[in-house]
Order: structure tokens, then sequence, then C-alpha cells
């Protein structure tokens, strides 16, 4: 029976081995996974060898590419010296280059999260019997989890394009395209900085720069040496004149007659002053210079009109004396002084030194009030304390300038017989030659000077002399800018070399060039103590496009920033009439102008307006080629 029931046993065992039922007895070990490597599925039990392990193909990183956001434009106008563009718009074209990470973001974490570390895992190996089953590894119940390191170098998907809104060209308005500008022409021999062209209005707290020159106390007028870089003239916030003579080491005080030291003391405004100095003058040759006195209404008016100051002390009446005592009314207490000439009375309004080094002959353009018009005179700086104790000979030209040879003038506005010309008259004011009959024309002409290259150059209107504004014309007699203001000009001040002339009207300060015709207000400009850096408008602003320049008359662009200021004026102080975008159309109708750092166009947009934009910045084109 005990054998029966080992056998039975027996036999019932090897029934199970044959069904697969029982497994052979098996040893276990332990062994960990490595996580970067893909498991195997485990296989049916089979009686052949396992086939090889099928691989889970492992996640191709995609690459992130981090662009910066563009930037909202704003039409706000910027303080100080203007930005005139943002950045450029960023492009995000796929590329199989590894991306540049923004420094801003070159310390943040990766983006990918490390694999956990994972317990050892069991595997199951059959015992060293080639003809037994091997069954694959079993893997435990917690999956491996891995995020694969980085790869640049996988291929992006190309971004989603954005709409763009389609910029239209500029229907060109060709009827306005000014013809091309040939370069300007040269200065004269005796042109000297076109500052003194200018009146300021900076106040006593703030600092006048000059390139290296830097004054306190406000500047009203200020004109530099012609001969000396580090000479100056200039009145300050009081009407008070301070000087920098040739060769001195220093700025001083003018505080000789009719000065004294202390007399600024006592004043509070240039109101005050009644030695108020209402103009300045250098000599060709930088050794003497002259100032003209203007007393306001309820002063002491003893002191009225033209002096001058030479550097020599060793008489008792140097370094200064009166050239011209002006008597413009009756209750002025310099006409008690003077003996009257051809004329009642008479009062400077223009001086001119002889532009001929060493020449001492001053030109004087005088207002006589009874008759309605006015006249000039030739006067000699000279040491003679009873010099101005005579009404100067009066000669009757409403306006007059030197040439440049200093052998003549240039007549203008009613010559002594009454008829509005320009004339060349010899520096004895005795004989004229005829340039232009503006009367014959239906002009009234004034202020007119002649140019380097022997032509004339006037500000005129049609009609009478009147109370309407004035252009420029040339000495044929046609208009060659736009009206200057809104009215006529109180003072009129020519450029030294000619080449442009500034007006002041009711307050206002306006340059109008001559080679172009184009016309700035400067009035803000005047009031930056900034202006004398190099600033201000030195160069001409030309009317079309110059005919060197990199870029054709009519010519479209397309704005290549993303957003650029269009202004009146080729200033970065200039207001902003408009705002252009990355794409938009402009078509080239006059440049370039070198002012403020920047390279000026003036531009006509898709929308017709017209305006200057700065065509590059920090070496960057803001325009390109469509």
């Amino acid at each position: 029976m005990r054998m029966g029931l080992g056998l039975m046993m027996t036999v019932l065992v090897a029934a199970l081995s044959a069904c697969n039922l029982v497994r052979p007895e098996v040893t276990l070990t332990l062994a960990p996974i490595d996580p970067r490597t893909p498991q195997a599925t485990p296989a049916s039990a089979s009686p052949t060898a396992s086939p090889p392990p099928t691989r889970t193909a492992q996640p191709t990183p995609t690459r992130i590419i981090i662009a910066t956001a563009t930037p909202t434009p704003t039409a706000t106008p910027l303080v100080g010296q203007p930005q005139e563009l943002a950045s450029p718009s960023p492009s995000a074209t796929a590329s199989d280059a590894p991306p540049a990470i923004p420094s801003a973001l070159a310390s943040l974490p990766a983006t990918w999260t490390a694999a956990p570390t994972l317990p050892p895992t069991r595997t199951l190996s059959a015992p060293p019997d080639s003809s037994a089953h091997t069954p694959g590894p079993l893997i435990d119940a917690s999956p491996a989890v891995s995020t694969p390191a980085p790869r640049f170098d996988a291929p992006t998907a190309t971004p989603t394009a954005t709409a763009t809104r389609i910029q239209p060209t500029v229907a060109l308005r060709r009827e306005l395209l000014p013809p091309v500008i040939q370069p300007r022409l040269e200065p004269s021999a005796f042109s000297i900085t076109a500052a003194s062209a200018y009146e300021y209005d900076v106040g006593a707290g703030q600092v006048f720069r000059f390139e290296d020159i830097q004054l306190g106390g406000g500047v009203r007028l200020f004109l530099r040496n012609p001969v000396d870089a580090g000479s100056f003239m200039r009145t300050d916030a009081k009407g008070m004149l301070r000087f920098k003579a040739l060769n001195a080491a220093r700025e001083t005080d003018l505080a000789v007659s009719p000065f004294f030291a202390g007399f600024a003391a006592g004043i509070s405004s240039i109101d005050e002053n009644k030695n108020r100095i209402v103009e300045l003058d250098w000599s060709a040759d930088g050794t003497r210079f002259s100032f003209r006195i203007d007393p306001p209404a309820g002063t002491d008016t003893s002191n009225a009109g033209l002096w001058f100051w030479q550097p020599a002390t060793n008489l008792e009446t140097d370094p200064t004396y009166a050239i011209v005592r002006d008597c413009p009314a009756a209750e002025y207490r310099s006409c008690a002084i003077v003996n009257p000439g051809s004329a009642r009375f008479w009062r400077t309004i223009a001086v001119q030194w002889s532009p001929v080094p060493g020449d001492n002959l001053i030109l004087l353009t005088l207002e006589l009030p009874e008759e309605n018009r006015n006249a000039v005179a030739m006067m000699e700086a000279r040491r003679d304390p009873q010099m101005a104790n005579n009404a100067p000979a009066f000669i009757r030209y409403d306006y007059a300038s030197w040439n440049a040879d200093g052998q003549s003038i240039t007549g203008s506005g009613r010559d002594p017989g009454g008829r509005a010309i320009i004339a060349l008259v010899d520096r004895s004011l005795e004989g004229q030659r005829l340039i232009l009959d503006g009367a014959a024309r239906g002009l009234w002409l004034r202020d007119a000077v002649r140019l380097a290259d022997g032509s004339f150059v006037a500000l005129g209107r049609y009609g009478g002399p009147g109370s309407g504004p004035l252009a420029l014309f040339d000495g044929a007699g046609e208009q060659i800018s736009d009206t200057i203001g809104d009215g006529p000009p109180q003072a009129v001040r020519w450029f030294p070399d000619r080449s442009a002339v500034v007006l002041s009207v009711d307050g206002q300060q306006y340059t109008a060039y001559v080679e172009g015709g184009s016309i700035s207000n400067v009035t803000a400009l005047a009031s930056d103590p900034r202006f004398s850096a190099g600033q201000g408008p030195a160069a001409s602003v030309p009317a079309g496009v110059m005919a060197d320049a990199e870029y054709q008359p009519g010519q479209q662009l397309r704005v290549a920033v993303a957003y650029l200021n269009l202004r009146q004026e080729p200033s970065a102080s200039a207001p902003v009439i408009g705002a252009l975008v990355s794409g938009d159309y402009v078509a080239i109708f006059a440049g370039p102008h070198e002012a403020d750092g920047y390279r000026w166009w003036r531009v006509q947009t898709a929308d017709d307006l017209f305006g200057w934009v700065a065509g590059g910045i920090g070496g960057a084109p803001t325009l390109r080629q469509p």
C-alpha cells in the first residue's frame, strides 16, 4: 500500500510537469535595472530560445524656442534727447543651430525632471540547463520613469505664422518732389560760427555750453572771436557784458565807461539796466569789439548808442569810446549832447565791422523815425572822446551789408531816390550799380547780401513794405523760400557766411536757409543751454535730396524697425507728428541732414504725411529696400 501510494505520487508529479503546472526549483537573484535602458516585455514559455526583447522607442525631446515679445508701440513723445526707435521685431526662424539663451534666463533651472532612483528589482534565473526554459525578466510593479537628456540638434517645428497687416505703398506726390540739391557752396573767407546770429534765453540758473566753453549767470547774446576759439563776448541775464579778450586767460566783466565796478549790484533784471546791451560785434582781427546800448523805457538814456572797446589803456580816456550817441526822440538825454545832422532823430539798429583784418571801419544801419525809413552811415572806431558829439552822415539806403572784399557794400530797400532795389555801392557810400529793380517787378526788397559765388539774395515780399511776412528772393527776383513767420521781423541777422538768415518775429526765431529755402523755428532751441554744444542748426537743412546721397528723390523704402517717429523738423526735440511701424512704406523727399547724432530724411508716408525720420541708429539702418 505504501509503495502503491508512492508510485501514485510520482505519476502525479510527472503529469503536472508535463502540463507545465509545476515549475522546477529556481534561484532568486537581485540586480538593479538601468533606468535609461528600456526593459523587455515578459514572453510566454516556449520550448525554444526566447526571442530578443522588444525595445520601447525613446521619446525625442522638443527644443524650446524662447522668443522675445514684440514691444507694443506707443505714441508718447520721449523726454530729453529721445530714442528714435524701438528694438526690431524678433524672428522665430527654425534652425538646427543651438538657440541663444537670453542672459536673464541663464540662471533658471532645467526644464526636465530627473529619473527617480528605483529599488532593486527581483529577477528570476533558470538553472544552467540548456534544455530548460529561461523566462524573461520579471519587472517590479513600479514602472521605470525616465526623461531623456536634451538634444539640441533635434529638428524644431515651424512656428505658426502670425497674421501681418498689409502696408500700402506711397502714392507719390510727384508734383511736390523737389529737385536734386547740389553740394553747398564753401563759406566765404571771413565766416565764423553761426551761433552769433541767435539771441538766447538761457537763465541765470543754467550753464550755457559752447564746445569747451561753459558759462554761468545766463546768456542773452554770445559771440565768439573770429580769430581765437577761446575768446568770446556774451551778455548775461541782466544784459551786462562779460568777455574774454584775445589771448586773455579768463573772462572778465566790463567795468569801464559807461559801466563801473559794482554797477550790476543794484540791478535785478534786464528791464532795469539803463546800459542794457542789445548787440555785440567783433572787429575782423579780433582785437576790438563794439556793443550797442538800448535803454529800457523809463531809465536814464544818456548812454544810448554804439560804443567800442580796445585793449590799450595808456590814455586817460581808454579803453572805451562812444562812436554814435542815439537820439530817437526828444526826451532822450543823449540828444542834448549831440549836434544833429541831416536828420533830427535817429537810432542805431544794426552794426557790421569791416571784414578786412586791421580795418576799423564800421557800417551802421539807423532808423529815421520822422522819415519812416532807414539810412546807413560809415564810422571809424578810433580813440577820440569827441567822436560821438556829432551825428553821423546819413546816406538814405534802407539796408546795407559788407561784401567780402571790404571795398563795397550791398544796398537794399529804398535807395536815395525812393525805389526798392538791390545795388552795389562803394565803401564811400557814393555811386551804385543796380543789381535788381524790385519796384519794377512789384517787389519790396530788404537786408540783401552778396554770396561767396557773387550772386545776391534778399528778404522780400510782393507789394510795399507793409505788415506781411517776408520770404527769400534771389538776385533775379525769384522767390526761393516760403514766407517766414506770421508777420514782418523785428530783427534780422545773417550767418557770417551768408548761408542762412535769422528772423525774430513776434517773439519767435526762425532760420531760413539760402540753399533749398528750408525754414526752421529755433525758438525753443535758443532757450536750451545745450544749443551751443553742437546741437544747433550749423548746417543747412536741404529742401531736396542731396546729389551725392544714398537715396534718390521719390525712392520708396520700408521701415526696418518696430517703431519709428515721424517728426516735424530734423531734430530730436522737434514735435512728433506721426508714428511708423515695421514694414511701412515711405518715399524719400529730402536729405540727408545731420543733427542730434542722427542722419535725417524727409519722407512722405502712405498716409500722405510729410515729416523727418532718423535714417540710422547706432550704425543700424532704420530704412530698407522693399
